[in-house]
Formats: C-alpha cells, sequence, structure tokens
C-alpha cells in the first residue's frame, strides 16, 4: 500500500517533468508567428495599427509629467531595435516595426494635443466681472449652460485667466451663442473626480480648453464687442444655433420627455433631459448613446481648427 506521501511524490515528478518557462519560449514564438502570418494572410493586420495609435496615446496619458519626455524616445528605441534585431530571421519583423511605430505616432499625437490645449486652469474660487463671447449655449429646464470665450475677468491677468468657462444662468431668454456679455460670475476650478476611477471633469475641461465652471450672478447684459470676434467663433456660434433650433422643434414636435430625448439623439443636446429621466436611460444601460451623440461637440472644435488660420492670415 502506498505510503500518504505517494501522491505528493508523483506530483512533484509530474512538476519536474514539466519544461522550464524558457524552454516554452520557442513554442510561444512559433504560436506568434504562425498568427501574424494568418493575420497578414486574410488582411487583417491593417486595423490593428489602430491598436497600436491608442495603445501610444494611453501610454501618454498614463505616464507621470517627469517621465513622459523621456518615455517616449526610450521605448521608440526600444521596439523599433528589437523589431529590427528580429528582422534578420523572421518575415513578421517588418508588422512588428509598423506597429512600434505607430505606437510612437500614438504617443507623439497625444502629447501634441495635450500641449495645442494648454490652456490657464483657475486655481482658486473668484467672483469678479466677466466679460466675453457666448461660444456655446445649451437649454435646459432650469436656464441655460454657456461656455464663454474669456475676453477679461476682472483684473486678473492674461496669464492667470481661463480661455473658456462653462457658466449656468438661469435667465438666459435674451441670449444667443456670439453674443458678447457682461456679468457677474462665482468661479471655481473645475471639480476632480469623485471617487478613484470615476469621471474626471477636470481632464474632460482640459481638452476643451475649459478653464473654470460656475454660475452667472445677477442679469447678464448682452453689449457690443469690443472687438469684432474672431470667424472661427462666429462660425462655431452660427453652428450651436442651428443645433439649438433644431432641438427645440424636434422637442416641441414630440412633446414632454420623449421630445428632449429624440432631440438628444439627433443634435446631442441633453439640457431638456430631466433627472428622472436621465437615471431612467442610466438603469436601462442605454444612455451611452445619447452620450455618443454629444460627442458632436467635437464638429465645433474642428470648425475651429480649420478656420484658426483664416483668422490669423493678415493681408499685406
Amino acid at each position: 500500500m502506498a505510503g500518504p506521501g505517494a501522491g505528493t511524490g508523483l506530483a512533484a515528478r509530474r512538476l519536474r517533468a514539466l519544461p522550464a518557462p524558457v524552454l516554452l519560449l520557442p513554442a510561444l514564438g512559433g504560436w506568434f508567428s504562425a498568427g501574424l502570418a494568418l493575420e497578414a494572410a486574410q488582411r487583417r493586420l491593417f486595423p490593428w495599427l489602430a491598436v497600436a495609435f491608442g495603445a501610444g496615446a494611453l501610454l501618454f496619458l498614463t505616464v507621470a509629467d517627469g517621465p513622459a519626455v523621456l518615455a517616449a524616445p526610450l521605448g521608440c528605441g526600444i521596439a523599433l531595435a528589437g523589431a529590427a534585431f528580429g528582422l534578420r530571421a523572421r518575415a513578421v519583423a517588418p508588422a512588428l516595426l509598423l506597429a512600434a511605430a505607430f505606437v510612437f505616432f500614438g504617443f507623439s499625437a497625444a502629447a501634441y494635443r495635450t500641449a495645442s490645449v494648454a490652456a490657464p486652469v483657475l486655481a482658486r474660487t473668484v467672483i469678479a466681472p466677466l466679460h466675453g463671447f457666448v461660444e456655446a449655449l445649451e437649454e435646459r429646464e432650469e436656464g441655460a449652460r454657456l461656455v464663454v470665450r474669456v475676453l477679461r475677468l476682472g483684473e486678473m491677468p492674461a496669464s492667470e485667466r481661463p480661455a473658456r468657462v462653462r457658466v449656468s444662468y438661469r435667465r438666459a431668454d435674451n441670449l444667443k451663442p456670439g453674443d458678447y456679455v457682461e456679468a457677474k460670475a462665482r468661479l471655481l476650478p473645475p471639480p476632480e473626480p469623485a471617487r478613484p476611477g470615476g469621471y474626471d471633469f477636470s481632464r474632460d475641461a482640459y481638452f476643451r480648453g475649459i478653464g473654470a465652471v460656475g454660475s452667472l450672478l445677477g442679469q447678464a447684459a448682452v453689449k457690443p464687442p469690443p472687438e469684432p470676434a474672431p470667424l472661427a467663433l462666429r462660425l462655431a456660434a452660427g453652428l450651436d444655433e442651428a443645433r439649438n433650433a433644431l432641438t427645440r422643434r424636434i422637442a416641441e414636435s414630440n412633446g414632454g420627455q420623449p421630445g428632449a430625448v429624440a432631440a438628444a439623439l439627433v443634435t446631442g443636446k441633453r439640457g431638456l433631459i430631466d433627472q428622472p429621466t436621465n437615471d431612467t436611460l442610466r438603469a436601462a444601460g442605454i444612455y451611452h448613446v445619447v452620450t455618443m451623440v454629444r460627442n458632436s461637440r467635437q464638429i465645433d472644435e474642428l470648425v475651429s481648427a480649420l478656420c484658426s488660420p483664416a483668422c490669423d492670415y493678415e493681408p499685406r
């Protein structure tokens, strides 16, 4: 009869009989090469370039500010050197080389985007007169939410003054995108995530050029602008006004919350959806449909980006 330690001894012998992890590397390499060759034969490698590009952008957004400067050339050098070394004997090396290059491209694109939208962010709560152009307006049940391109904020110097602020206003019937307004505003820094891993509005605001949030106090006065609005702002404001008009038309035609949801699905303007309806959409797991349409704000940003060179051009 086998002793009590027989089972343990058999398991130990079987474990020792397994190949060392190093011995598995050639098999894993062959499996990877075969899979890559199959993807190439079926013309399915091209979509992976987008994955590599996104991985590079994600890498930039997750590293700290200090190492980010060295991570791009270092990571690119290591990846390209490894791919070039494999080029001597493997047919899959060009694919690896291209993937490594797109990781670097994604990293560089994220770094450029982050630097190109850099703008002052309010560091403390401020109550001061606000002067600027209404760049976007979203009608809500309790008023409106405005994005204001700031020209002056009290006596704050330009180096500290946010380029854009997002403010709520309860009496916005007399306002429209493109208006030059003067009002007293209470502004705060963009809020940080409420919990670890939660929605980071401050990051979203940074990439939209919004350096403060808050509300307008009292009555906002529409005044003649001290200088003409930039062409990009006028075009973006006109597009936003058209979206608002379409939102009102759809909401009035359908009526109630069904009209508000229908308008949001078409124009991306969610301001008319009340909180109970928002909660219902989230509970049903379909709120992402409305939030995806919300990204049509990027159309406005594209108009601004395309027209900025025209705004800066001065004929001789």
